[in-house]
């Protein structure tokens, strides 16, 4: 699990930038009670997209 240290938009998507990245495989994201499947990034380390318009900063995520 990781923690969400910063956040920004870029469309309709959420960019959170976490405190570590598990060295786990992972087919979704968990937040809370919300799933989201993954959303390719590249050249953003230790981040991850969401399709939401909410805010996540502070929040745990769990790789499922």
């Amino acid at each position: 699990m990781s923690r969400v240290v910063d956040e920004f938009r870029i469309g309709q998507y959420a960019v959170l930038k976490l405190d570590e990245m598990p060295k786990v495989n992972y087919r979704k994201y968990r937040i809370g009670t919300e799933e989201f499947e993954p959303v390719p990034l590249y050249d953003l380390p230790q981040c991850i997209a969401v399709t939401s318009d909410k805010s996540y900063l502070g929040k745990i995520v769990e790789f499922i």
